[in-house]
């Protein structure tokens, strides 16, 4: 094959920005399709805020990954002169033998990730959680939370230095495989490159049905912040970032601060039983209103583990993930036609990968004999 000079990457969101940033810095001429705005509520960034943490109940494998990026993130920051990584520190907190509990604390050990452990009595000195004697805590000061706008204004200020065009407004329809590769737009334009990268998220499955057939889902998440009385904002602002291994689910939060939206941004990733949440969706035609469903965990979660918390309603946002059948990300070649490599999956815990992943993505679409790591490559997926 000869050299990549020139790329289409399909989708600006987190993952289509962050591989037009590097691609653009290695040299590729580099043009984002992007259907929605520079930042938008149609993927899973539209949370003006998210988790980075390298207590990594997912994978111990995803440490050396997140260090990587933590890094590059620093190095914007630095380049851009914008705070883009705020070092809160991350809690977590969980039922001592709750195996993701556990999975985490021992991403800790096995990579040498500074972290304190505390028993139900003194993380309830230290913090306003109320939770059982068997409960236990693990405090990892290199956690924190990045600002999403400005992390995609530095992203895309330093591609656009090297070189890269943004278009907004653009919706692809397919994916052009032939002699050239390349996109067919709404309007029926067709735009040609040497080498196609398609991060388009909940759009995945529609621009190319046959990658993993039927184990792409796409799934409603509500995120929600909620205004204490006065009296609590001081002390819930020196919050760190917290992610509780709860019975019911999987809850985290943030700080009270007024980035973007003025709160104390409360979610649940996931609950441990199926339900309403768990329903595939189209992202067509999503619902974006907010039920009384959607704030029940949380409310239960708030009365028995997080009372200081308990408030009123500010705002909430509806975002999307894309999760493949092990929630594991997919970064690989098209099957089909090596010259478009895909990204996608990541919803839930991709964002703070992004800079990492951009730098994956580029060497894949430079270097034709690169073979996708075997943790998020597309045969992975198909398994069992």
């Amino acid at each position: 094959m000869h050299p990549v000079r020139s790329a289409i990457v399909v989708g600006g969101g987190t993952m289509g920005l962050a591989s037009a940033w590097a691609l653009a810095r290695d040299g590729v001429a580099v043009t984002v399709l992007e259907r929605f705005s520079h930042v938008h509520d149609r993927g899973s960034h539209g949370g003006l805020t998210r988790v980075i943490r390298q207590a990594y109940h997912e994978g111990e494998s995803y440490v050396p990954l997140v260090q990587q990026a933590d890094r590059m993130w620093m190095e914007l920051g630095q380049r851009s002169g914008t705070t883009l990584l705020v070092r809160t520190g991350l809690l977590e907190l969980g039922p001592a033998d709750d195996p993701d509990f556990r999975r985490s604390i021992a991403a800790c050990e096995q990579h040498g990730v500074a972290a304190q452990l505390w028993d139900s009595s003194e993380l309830s000195r230290r913090w306003p959680f109320t939770v059982p004697s068997h409960w236990g805590a693990c405090f990892t000061p290199s956690g924190g939370m990045l600002r999403v706008g400005p992390c995609f204004d530095a992203l895309r200020s330093e591609a656009q230095a090297a070189g890269a065009a943004f278009h907004y407004g653009a919706h692809v329809r397919e994916i052009h495989k032939r002699d050239r590769v390349g996109v067919v737009l709404d309007d029926g334009r067709t735009l040609h490159a040497d080498a196609i990268v398609v991060t388009a998220g909940a759009w995945l499955p529609e621009l190319l049905p046959a990658l993993l057939p039927g184990r792409l889902q796409r799934l409603r998440r509500v995120l929600t912040w909620w205004s204490p009385p006065a009296e609590r904002i001081d002390m819930l602002a020196q919050l760190p970032v917290w992610a509780a291994f709860d019975p019911a689910g999987f809850f985290y939060g943030f700080p009270w601060s007024d980035e973007g939206t003025t709160g104390l941004k409360l979610a649940c990733h996931t609950t441990r039983e199926p339900d309403a949440a768990d329903t595939p969706i189209d992202p067509e035609s999503v619902d974006r209103e907010l039920h009384e469903s959607d704030l029940a965990p949380l409310r239960r979660f708030v009365s028995e583990r997080f009372p200081a918390a308990t408030g009123t309603l500010a705002a909430h946002r509806v975002c999307l993930y894309t999760t493949t059948p092990s929630w594991h990300f997919l970064v690989d070649r098209d099957p089909d036609d090596a010259r478009v490599v895909v990204a996608g999956g990541f919803s839930g815990h991709g964002f703070k990968f992004a800079p990492a992943i951009g730098t994956l993505v580029s060497d894949l679409v430079r270097d034709h004999g690169r073979a996708a790591p075997p943790a998020f490559a597309r045969t992975r997926h198909l398994e069992g």
